[in-house]
C-alpha cells in the first residue's frame, strides 16, 4: 500500500505509514480529516519551556515514530516526570488513544524495582 502523503510503501497490515506516521486506512466508523493542524509539525520543546501551565521541560530523552518523550517537572505534584506528546496525526485516532489509555492503566499496575511507576 502507497502513502498517500510520501509515496512509501508499506504492507496492508500496517495502520500508519512506516516513514512518516500517516493513518493508512481511516477507522470504518471515523473520517480522518487532514487540517492546517495535523500538517504542521509540532514544534520540539525546549528547556524551561512550560506546557499545559503545568510542565517545565527539563529535557528531551528521546522520540520515534509515534511521538516525542521529554523529562519534565510537574508544578502540581512537584516531582520530575516523562512527558510523552503523540504526533497529532496518531493522536486523532481514537482507537490509537484507546490503546494508549489501556496501556497506561496496566502500566500503573507493574510494581518492580527496575520499572518506575506511572
Amino acid at each position: 500500500m502507497k502513502c498517500p502523503k510520501c509515496n512509501s510503501d508499506n504492507s496492508d497490515t500496517q495502520r500508519f505509514c512506516g516513514e512518516c506516521a500517516t493513518p493508512l486506512k481511516p477507522a470504518d466508523d471515523a473520517q480522518v480529516s487532514f487540517t492546517k493542524t495535523l500538517e504542521t509539525p509540532f514544534p520540539q520543546l525546549s528547556k524551561g519551556t512550560t506546557l499545559g501551565g503545568r510542565y517545565e521541560i527539563l529535557g528531551e530523552l528521546g522520540k520515534g515514530g509515534m511521538g516525542e518523550v521529554y523529562k519534565a517537572h510537574d508544578t502540581k505534584i512537584k516531582e520530575r516526570v516523562a512527558l510523552k506528546l503523540l504526533k497529532p496525526e496518531i493522536a486523532s485516532d481514537k482507537k490509537t488513544i484507546e490503546r494508549f489509555s489501556n496501556e497506561l492503566k496496566f502500566a500503573r499496575k507493574i510494581r518492580h524495582k527496575n520499572v518506575c511507576h506511572m
